[in-house]
């Protein structure tokens, strides 16, 4: 009887260097990087210094990418280079030898170079030079190996290292299939990816990405937890038949806002670690689509991962994209973090029961018909139509060809909404018609419905239908159009800046626009600084910067030219970020002639506006009993339109009582409705001013007044509508009271 080794054929080698990237140039990344960090962690097992950087270069060659990986770490030499890669998928990353690296199948480097186009290795150790160049040929995966050679000062210019080192390199090609990503997405896609999640926070590293072709475009990449309230904080073991005991440690956090729970930079989950903190899978198992657990992160620490994964079991997912839950040790871990969370999703189903109840049929009637007027109120204060034809009882001319847009061209202020006309004669055009509205850009956006039928009127009238636009960039020329039949009208339509903002730029002579950004974590949002030449003159230099560490600007230096301006007005974009959440930051830009501000505010995720026709506030406030050191009274959620009361502020607490025992008293009521009042007047007032671009003391006192007024103009009809009357009448009564 004969036996033999059954070889692996190449063109499965070449099926699953495929696979590995998918032609996805990030995909590459995340394997090359984790290498790196890889060469780290042998430093640092050995007891050696480093400097732990990591660079990323990024470089457009026509509609190619160029991509290069490059650490200062342990190198390797040529028999490194050799026992690494002249096998695929054999253990040559050091995991059999109780290393903690994350290379766990010796197939990520060369699927990363081979599935690309001219990968390859070029590496630095103890004074020699190697270079290992992989390639798909056909259905084989190559490699050439040049060196060891002496390393020559020309050979560490060309590839940065001036120690030991390894860079490599690999070109994303668009004609082979392959994705070219942006160089902002390539930030935010790899500060944000759950694999590289603790290599981003850890304090010994420094990933930088960098363009080459503009040398001072460089980021350091860097990722931040969530804000939130720990909730479990357990050690125990799972056993688990026929493989003994799995310690794991877990650690659960509830945060302070909904988290996104799906996709490759998912905030929200729980992290499954090695014990050597390698990230293995991010999940919440059968919870992932729990709207219950939306809140829920945290890491779980899975003991003896590494020696089952040494002994061979299939515990990890071939391609590294999480456990392998069919695996029976897996099976029994992720059942028991599902029992753990099954808890907290419980005790969240309590707090929104307990939260629902505290408000009761009568209350929730007050509430309803209060915030119904607050939307009225915000609905005619923030969101005002000017009208740009004719007062609706006027008389017009019938149009020159029985259809027209009136005015025929107009200039808009942005964020504010303006009607035009649709005049139709019905002597040319029958009831019935169907008239569509479009307009030619997203930034000219059509309030309300974009199509009507002509309607049934006396013979020969005019018939007059509103159409509601509104401009959200300044700058954008569109053309709003209305279609009848064939018949096809237009007007051109100029959204300018807002008064205040042009009266301001040329009194300072500098000034964003917005003059305030919220930015989701590690996602690149764009203001504009716009420059007044009469006053910031050709030739100046800007100087922009952050006061805070975590909140980024480019470019940091702008050169002001006259060639850049339209009517003594130049406009310079401005690209701003933030690597950690929960932080304000004031960007300043300053010239010896001038300066101007831009309030940043960094959230986990950007907060939506609320959808028309929802209100800008929901029918009923929530009661926070949970905060028990609240740092302010109220709050709003643009996403939900919630107000929040915190019961616990001190202020609060005194008269609404434990847990809102004494709410329905008539100071309790009263205080909550100056507190509701007052926190929508805030929310009203901000929202008319938002694309205001003044400084922000200015705009903070404008806001400040134009709340005060709504208090004035509205304060009495809510107080009315949340304040029971009874209690009112029978306070009034009270002799006690009148005395």
């Amino acid at each position: 009887m004969e036996k033999f080794d059954i070889q692996a054929d190449q063109r499965l080698i070449a099926r699953l260097v495929r696979a590995g990237t998918q032609g996805n140039a990030i995909r590459a990344l995340l394997e090359l990087i984790t290498n790196s960090d890889d060469s780290y962690r042998l430093l640092e097992g050995a007891g050696q210094q480093h400097n732990g950087l990591i660079e990323l270069l990024y470089k457009k060659e026509g509609a190619c990418g160029l991509f290069t990986v490059r650490d200062s770490a342990k190198g390797m030499s040529h028999d490194d280079v050799t026992a690494a890669f002249r096998k695929y998928g054999a253990a040559t990353s050091g995991l059999k030898d109780g290393n903690p690296v994350a290379g766990f199948f010796g197939t990520g480097a060369k699927n990363a170079l081979g599935g690309m186009t001219d990968g390859r290795i070029c590496t630095f150790k103890d004074g020699n030079f190697s270079e290992l160049s992989i390639f798909l040929q056909g259905d084989s995966l190559k490699g050439e190996l040049d060196g060891p050679k002496p390393a020559s000062e020309k050979m560490r210019f060309q590839h940065g290292i001036l120690g030991n080192g390894t860079a490599a390199y690999f070109r994303a090609d668009p004609d082979k299939g392959q994705k070219v990503p942006r160089f902002d997405t390539v930030h935010t896609d790899l500060a944000n990816h759950w694999r590289l999640r603790k290599i981003m926070s850890n304090p010994a590293r420094n990933v930088q990405l960098i363009d080459v072709d503009e040398r001072k475009k460089k980021r350091r990449l860097r990722y931040s937890e969530p804000k939130g309230q720990e909730k479990i904080n357990e050690m125990f073991t799972v056993l688990c038949e026929n493989y003994g005991e799995i310690p794991i440690t877990i650690s659960v956090w509830r945060a302070e806002t909904e988290l996104r729970q799906e996709g490759d930079d998912r905030p929200g989950g729980i992290l499954i670690i090695d014990d050597h903190g390698v990230a293995l899978d991010m999940s919440l198992f059968k919870y992932d689509r729990e709207p219950l657990a939306a809140r829920l992160f945290g890491e779980v620490r899975f003991g003896r991962f590494r020696e089952l994964l040494a002994k061979e079991e299939p515990i990890l997912d071939e391609k590294r994209e999480g456990l392998n839950r069919s695996h029976p040790v897996c099976k029994c871990v992720i059942a028991a973090i599902e029992t753990r969370i099954e808890k907290l999703v419980q005790e969240e189903s309590q707090r929104q029961r307990e939260a629902r109840t505290k408000i009761d049929d009568e209350e929730r009637t007050r509430y309803r018909d209060a915030f119904k007027v607050l939307n009225e109120i915000a609905e005619a204060e923030a969101e005002e139509v000017h009208n740009l034809g004719q007062e609706a009882n006027a008389k017009v001319e019938p149009p020159p060809n029985g259809f027209c847009l009136y005015p025929d061209s107009a200039h808009l202020s942005v964020g504010k909404r303006y009607a035009f006309e649709v005049r139709i004669d019905t002597n040319k055009f029958s009831p019935g018609s169907v008239v569509r509205v479009s307009s030619s850009t997203p930034k000219l956006g059509i309030v309300g419905n974009t199509e009507f039928k002509v309607g049934k009127v006396a013979s020969g009238q005019i018939v007059r239908r509103f159409v509601t636009v509104q401009g959200t960039e300044a700058g954008v020329r569109a053309i709003l159009q209305a279609a009848l039949g064939k018949n096809i009208t237009e007007a051109t339509v100029y959204v300018d800046p807002e008064k205040e903002e042009n009266e301001y730029l040329y009194e300072n002579g500098l000034v964003f626009r917005p003059e305030s950004l919220t930015v989701r974590m590690n996602k690149i949002r764009y203001a504009v600084l716009r420059v007044y030449l009469k006053i910031v003159e050709g030739g100046s230099t800007i100087n922009l910067k952050s006061d805070h560490e975590r909140v980024h600007i480019e470019p940091e230096e702008i050169l002001v030219k006259e060639a850049d301006a339209r009517r003594n007005v130049a406009e310079y974009e401005i690209k701003v970020w933030g690597d950690e959440t929960e932080v304000t930051a004031i960007v300043t830009a300053e010239t010896e002639a001038a300066d101007a501000l831009l309030e940043v505010k960094t959230r986990m995720e950007e907060e939506p506006e609320r959808p028309r026709g929802h209100g800008m506030f929901n029918t009923e406030p929530h009661f926070d009993v949970d905060d028990l050191e609240p740092l302010q009274r109220t709050s709003y959620s643009r996403e939900t339109g919630t107000i929040t009361v915190y019961a616990h502020f001190p202020s609060i607490g005194v008269y609404v009582g434990k847990n809102l025992c004494h709410k329905k008293t008539l100071a309790a009521q009263v205080l909550i409705a100056d507190l509701i009042a007052e926190r929508c007047f805030f929310e009203m007032a901000q929202a008319k001013k938002r694309d205001v671009a003044i400084s922000p003391e200015a705009l903070s006192a404008r806001i400040q007044r134009d709340a005060q007024e709504l208090s004035r103009k509205y304060g009495m009809r809510v107080h009315k509508a949340l304040v029971d009357p009874a209690l009112v009448r029978k306070d009034q009564s009270d002799p006690a009271a009148q005395a």
